[in-house]
Formats: C-alpha cells, structure tokens, sequence
C-alpha cells in the first residue's frame, strides 16, 4: 500500500462513528457542533482579513494574516472531525493538525513580543482626550486668527484714515500758508522803511516761520504719500538720478564748497521719484551735517550683493552715537534743534519707507566726528514679483562735482 492510499485511504482503519455504534442521534450531536464551530472558524479569518483590506493604517497586519491562518486551519480540523466518522482518513487529519499545530506556534512566537508594544498603544479614551485637545486648540487658533485678521482689518482702516487725513490737512494748510506768506513779503515790500529795527526783524521771523512751515507740510506730504501713491516701477538708471539731485542742490553746494563724488552707477528696477528722493535726503543730510567751517564731502557708491545691489551714501560730517543709529529713523527725531541744523525730522523717516516699500532695508554707520555712511539695497525682485532684466556692474571711475 502506497503513502498516498494510506494519506486518503482507510488504511484498514475503523470509521470513527463506529465508535458510536452509527447512532444516529449522537452522530448528529457531534455533526452540528463541529459544523456550526468550522462555520464560526471559517468567518473570523474572511472578517479579519476583510478588516485589515479596509484599514490601511493598522499596525500589526502580518499578526492578522497568521490569526487569520491559525483560525482558518482550526477550523479545518472540526470538518475532518465529520469527516472521520463515516471515512477514517486519519493520516490525513493528523497532517492538518501536525499544520494546525506549527501555524499555532508561530502565531504565539509572533504574539509575545508584540504585547508591550500594543500596550504602549493609546487607548480609546486616551485618543478622545488627545483628540479633544486638538479640536479646543484648532479652535483657539481659528479664533486667534480671527482676531487678528480683525485687528489688521483695523488697524489698515485706521491708517488709511490716518494717511488722507494727513494728506487732506497738509493740503489745506498750504492756502493760509501762502496767505500769509504773501502778505508778509509785501509787507516787507512796501512799509519796510516805515518799520523800524524790531518790525523787520519780527516779520523776518514770520517769514522764516512761513519758510519753516511750508517745508514742514510738504514733508508731511511725502510721508503720506509713501503708503496711498502707486510706485511706477521701470527700468532706471542711478546714475541719472544723483546726477538730477546734484543739480537741484547746486546752490547749496556752492554755497558750501561741497564735494558730491560718485562713479559710474547701476540701473535698478525702481520708482525714479522715490528714488530721487532717497539720494536728495541722504545727500542733503550729508552736506548739511558738517562742523562749522569745513567743506563737505559725500561720497556715493553702488556695489552687487547677492540678488540685488547696495548703495552707500558716506560723509565726512559729524556723526551720531551708536544709540542714536535708530532713532533717527522716527518721524520726528532729531538729535539737533533747529537753530544748530535746519530740518522738520521727516526726511530719513520717508526714506526708510520709500527703501522698505521697494523691498530693501537701510542701516548707517557712523560714530561723532567721524561721519556717517548710509547704506541700503534695492534687490532685483519687486516685492510680489521678480524683475526681468538684470544690472551691470557699477565701474570704479570717479565724477568730482
């Protein structure tokens, strides 16, 4: 007899329900409690295996498959059970429980070392709690940025506000202004001989007053433009410019004996009047703050740093302290009162703005008595999108003007 005819054969073996003399009633009991327990084993693996098919994030999916298995073949011995009772094929029941038994094993092998992993896991309860902390925070934060946005809202608003009611009582104030202005001069035109010493003197001081203040309002009215004005932005060349400044202080630089040097300069995407009146400030800064009696020198260069250009505007003035290298970048700062060096406090106030609105920033550095370098940079991106063409570099020739 071969192994297979024993494997599947009687083997001249007795059937089992010849144990129980082919009673009918007890064959019956042992049918349907071993059909009803492989039914029950057959449908724990297809549900663990169709669990694991719908939750692609659970861990421990190899555990299934041998769960799955381990079940599968259990239930595998309770059919051979029915089996056996009218056929004794009892070589092959011994080979799916010698199976049975090496899935089993393996299945505890693997178990065992998971346990102090799965409790580690966070419980349900736990998971709520973490997930009710999360909802309270994401409601936190959507309340924060609620707020805030409501805060920006307000704050936009209020300096709008601020801006046209700068620019509408700036504009006004220029009527009385030239007004007044108007009169005094023919005032001083046609009664100066009737007035005597002190009468001229007062309405010098009215006109140096009208003076003062138109200079004052026109300042504010830059400052309030920087914000409400849309910058023109193309393609253009510095040089130009502090040549333009150059001029416009012509006076003043003869007046002076000034020296304005700079060589040959880059051309930058920017606004041509804010940039005009980044170079007008911090060059008439640079001529104005001179110890008495000395000839001022400013000096302008340009060199490439990265993506985009830095400008320097140095002199040989007098100075600040280090702890006044940000204050005077606050509208209304100054270090010296009016009757020591003209001014209204607006000027480097505006140029930051003008420098920062373009993208760049502006430092100086300086000590007393040896002068002060201002120095900013205008990169080659636009502040919401990037420029096209790109700068050549500045040359090292010098123009003494």
């Amino acid at each position: 007899m071969s192994w297979i005819d024993s494997l599947f054969g009687p083997a001249g073996l007795m059937p089992h329900g010849v144990c129980f003399l082919m009673r009918s009633d007890l064959i019956a009991l042992h049918v349907i409690a071993d059909g009803l327990i492989a039914f029950a084993y057959f449908s724990i693996p297809v549900t663990l295996l169709h669990f694991a098919r719908k939750r692609k994030d659970i861990p421990f999916k190899h555990v299934l498959a041998l769960f799955a298995a381990f079940i599968l073949l259990c239930g595998m011995t309770h059919i051979f059970g029915i089996w056996t009772i009218w056929r004794p094929v009892y070589y092959l029941e011994g080979v799916v429980k010698i199976v049975t038994a090496i899935v089993s094993v393996l299945t505890a092998i693997v178990l065992i070392p998971l346990v102090p992993q799965a409790l580690s896991m966070r419980s349900h309860s736990e998971l709520e709690a973490i997930n009710r902390k999360l909802e309270a925070e994401v409601q936190r934060r959507a309340d924060a940025e609620l707020q805030l946005r409501r805060t920006v809202n307000k704050l936009t608003q209020s300096n709008a506000e601020l801006e046209r009611f700068a620019y509408i009582a700036s504009h006004d104030l220029q009527a009385p202004l030239r007004t007044i202005g108007s009169f005094t001069g023919l005032l001083g035109k046609r009664y100066s001989e009737s007035l005597d010493d002190g009468g001229r003197e007062y309405l010098e001081f009215i006109q140096h007053g009208v003076t003062d203040m138109r200079t004052l309002i026109n300042d504010l009215l830059e400052l309030s433009r920087v914000n409400s004005a849309e910058p023109k932005i193309e393609a253009v060349d510095t040089g130009d410019v502090v040549e333009h400044v150059v001029e416009q202080l012509h006076a003043d630089i003869e007046s002076s004996g000034a020296t304005v040097e700079f060589g040959e300069l880059p051309t930058v995407d920017a606004d041509a009047r804010s940039l005009q009146q980044v170079f007008l400030n911090l060059i008439g800064n640079g001529m104005k703050f001179q110890p008495e009696g000395q000839a001022p020198h400013v000096r302008v260069r340009a060199w490439r740093v990265g993506d985009g250009w830095q400008f320097s505007v140095q002199d040989n003035g007098i100075g600040m302290l280090p702890a006044d290298r940000d204050q005077i970048f606050l509208v209304f700062k100054r270090l010296h009162t009016a009757d020591e060096y003209p001014g209204t406090g607006i000027g480097l106030s505006l140029v930051q703005k003008l420098v920062q609105k373009r993208g760049g920033e502006i430092r100086v550095d300086s000590a007393p008595g040896q002068g002060s370098t201002f120095v900013f940079d205008i990169p080659d991106s636009l502040p919401e999108e990037s420029t096209l063409a790109t700068p050549g570099q500045a040359s090292p020739e010098a123009v003494l003007v």
